[in-house]
């Protein structure tokens, strides 16, 4: 999501990012998370879960999905 061409569409009742060919479906809640790193600002965890009135651990799960999915498309590359 870090990436110069990630992308965040924001509609009524969900959050799309997108970025290296992947694309997600989240909760608009997921918003006040994303909009920070589809922006390529850098910031921490904790940060983004106070900022969203979010459970910590509901962040890092949301963290860990986004590195995954595009864990896969960068090893096709190797």
């Amino acid at each position: 999501m870090t990436t110069a061409r990630a992308v965040l569409d924001v509609g009524e009742d969900t959050v799309t990012p997108s970025a290296v060919g992947t694309v997600y479906e989240c909760a608009p809640e997921a918003e006040a998370v994303l909009r920070p790193l589809a922006d390529g600002r850098t910031v921490d965890l904790a940060t983004l879960a106070e900022t969203a009135g979010l459970a910590l651990e509901d962040v890092a799960a949301l963290a860990q999905e986004l590195v995954a999915g595009q864990a896969a498309p960068v090893e096709s590359l190797l």
